[in-house]
């Protein structure tokens, strides 16, 4: 775990290792409103600090395990509001039903009662525009700091140039994300898992960038007669160690599988 600052900002790290690969997640508290919790099975970590700091409110960017982990303590413990995208309500109010490495990576989190995001949201010293930003999850969502011209990606961003994709997430949903925050005047963009980035609108057109020519190349080469399988071999032939781990329901194929749908 790792605490860092960046001026008003707290940035907490967590890092969870399972089989050789690390998975750093990180929670932020700004002008007290703590954004995601981290993962249940860093909550030896998280719990001494959340007692530690001053919060009055949650906001999680998506009902994914590794950001609401901690929701239900915080919820029993500290009685104080937790917010999350109205299509995000009924996947925090059941039980999970993850697959194994998930439950290993960052454990399951227990039930509970977020509250619906409006379009906008008052902190003491700050406004911040919800903006729905699905791809990575139905629900997600970004958040953009009017007075430091911040934007809080949550997992929309992650790295410029990703060679594999979980099976839940669709390219051209992403793409048609990240062209919505561009909208936005920041250069600030904060990750939950790559931390902050200081030219922040720089790496999002990048990505940006990649994701246009991925599907182009998608579209291009299925035109041409190819099979799904046989276009993913042409643009991404290696594997990675988190493709065998999750049994690839992350996978290179379902990069070009969400493309061509």
């Amino acid at each position: 775990m790792k605490e860092k600052s960046f001026e008003d900002l707290i940035q907490v790290e967590l890092i969870t290792t399972f089989a050789s690969q690390q998975l750093p997640v990180s929670v932020f508290l700004l002008d007290g409103l703590l954004i995601d919790t981290g993962p249940i099975k860093k909550k030896e970590f998280l719990i001494p600090l959340l007692n530690k700091y001053n919060f009055t409110e949650v906001i999680l960017t998506h009902h994914h395990e590794d950001h609401t982990g901690v929701a239900r303590w915080i919820q029993d413990h500290k009685k104080v509001p937790i917010y999350i995208h109205e299509s995000g309500i009924k996947n925090c109010e059941g039980k999970m039903k993850l697959p194994l490495y998930r439950k290993v990576f960052w454990g399951e989190r227990e039930p509970f009662q977020p509250i619906a995001l409006n379009s906008t949201h008052k902190t003491p010293n700050y406004t911040w525009d919800i903006i729905h930003t699905p791809g990575h999850a139905h629900d997600h969502i970004t958040l953009y700091n009017r007075e430091k011209k911040w934007l809080f990606g949550g997992d929309l961003y992650v790295q410029s140039a990703p060679k594999s994709l979980f099976a839940f997430e669709s390219i051209p949903t992403i793409i048609q994300s990240l062209r919505t925050i561009l909208a936005y005047d920041f250069e600030v963009y904060i990750c939950s898992h790559a931390g902050v980035i200081k030219n922040g609108r720089e790496a999002i057109e990048r990505k940006l960038n990649y994701l246009v020519d991925v599907e182009q190349k998608v579209l291009s080469l299925h035109k041409d007669g190819n099979s799904r399988r046989e276009i993913r071999k042409e643009l991404f032939p290696k594997r990675h160690a988190m493709n065998y781990l999750s049994l690839f329901e992350n996978s290179p194929q379902h990069i070009v599988n969400s493309i061509l749908k």
